[in-house]
């Protein structure tokens, strides 16, 4: 090869590598843009940005909605507080931060104060005689409730509950004075785990004993007590069947069903992958009403316009759902119609004082105002 034929080989070879390096850097270039775009995509939303106005909610006619709080981070339960605010428990960050908090809000002016702080994943709050019940992480807690409404260091009462990985719900109290909880559903083999997968009512004078009110329940996030004194749980059946996964329930309690999981589904479909059968399934309690997989109900309430309609919120549908309830025995069934659309995850439902209804929005950090005619 002589010096000329050299050189011309060397340039080639010379602008072959700024082309490869000119298309790396192109490439590096976009791979980052790639990157930063699916991190903003999965970075925690901004409430302010994305929570709907309440204009833009769809209600039925007769029905108008107003803004009471925003600002706030994975609000869960909503009780009317002893102090006449609004009591409402939220994450304050990430679902395992432990920075979660009960905070007393002002629902005419949207005012707030801390009163509690530090917990870990409180889903549940209760205020009984004095003391607040919390429900965090897998624990139950319990503290006081001073006269002037502040509330002191909570102690634990039950702890390391069987649970499904993430949490165990809310916590309602019922005309006796008992405080019901769930403890999620986890499989062990083709049943559930010892513990799992029920519900529960404990007497706060005996809290080390509760009684169990159901079993088979994969998911009992959300109850509620009608002028009856009658249990109404939601059921989330996240589970995998032979097919997909079941459609989500709301239940009517009666004391020591069962309602089949995990070997039966829906409306007590067997499951052959964990051994349910016809026979066994249709001796297991029918479900209400069903809705869609995955349509996640956190909470139900009475309506209350009218005691024989239930208020269902699906998480994942970002709806609100009512559910009008004809009497079967000892048992219903209910027609599922649409009620409030329009939100991100609809998290938990709560009557007011005055007949309205309260609703939250977990990945929006809003709660909302729910009126019928201006009332």
């Amino acid at each position: 090869m002589d010096l000329v034929q050299f050189w011309r080989r060397s340039a080639l070879q010379t602008k072959h590598r700024r082309t490869l390096w000119a298309a790396w850097v192109i490439w590096a270039a976009l791979v980052l843009m790639l990157l930063t775009s699916c991190t903003n995509l999965l970075a925690t939303p901004t409430p302010a940005s994305l929570a709907p106005r309440p204009s833009e909610l769809v209600l039925p006619t007769g029905f108008t909605a107003e803004l009471v709080a925003d600002g706030l981070s994975g609000p869960t339960q909503m009780i009317a507080g002893p102090d006449g605010r609004l009591w409402v428990a939220h994450l304050n960050g990430g679902e395992n931060e432990g920075k979660g908090q009960v905070l007393s809000i002002n629902p005419n002016t949207g005012g707030r104060r801390v009163q509690l702080d530090g917990l870990l994943k409180p889903t549940g709050i209760a205020a009984h005689k004095g003391m607040l019940w919390i429900a965090s992480g897998r624990d139950l807690l319990v503290a006081p409730i001073g006269a002037d409404a502040s509330v002191g260091p909570p102690d634990p009462v039950l702890t390391d509950l069987p649970f499904n990985g993430r949490s165990n719900g809310t916590l309602t109290v019922t005309p006796h004075g008992e405080i019901v909880y769930e403890t999620s559903g986890s499989r062990l083999g083709n049943a559930a785990a010892a513990g799992s997968a029920t519900l529960w009512a404990l007497t706060p004078q005996d809290a080390a004993n509760p009684r169990v009110l159901a079993t088979g329940l994969k998911g009992a996030y959300g109850h509620t007590v009608d002028a009856q004194g009658r249990i109404w749980t939601t059921e989330i059946g996240d589970d995998p069947i032979d097919k997909g996964y079941p459609p989500d329930e709301l239940n009517l309690v009666a004391p020591g069903a069962d309602f089949g999981w995990p070997r039966c589904a829906g409306d007590r479909a067997p499951v052959a992958r964990y051994e349910g059968t016809v026979e066994d399934c249709a001796a297991t309690r029918a479900p209400v009403a069903l809705f869609g997989s995955g349509t996640t109900p956190t909470s139900v309430a009475i309506a209350p316009w009218d005691e024989n309609v239930l208020l269902v919120a699906l998480w994942n549908a970002g709806e609100v759902v009512q559910v009008q309830i004809t009497p079967e025995g000892d048992n219903a069934t209910g027609a599922v119609t649409p009620f409030l659309s329009g939100l991100r995850n609809p998290q938990h439902l709560l009557v007011w004082r005055d007949g309205s209804l309260l609703v939250s929005d977990f990945a929006t950090g809003t709660i909302y105002h729910i009126t019928q005619n201006g009332n």
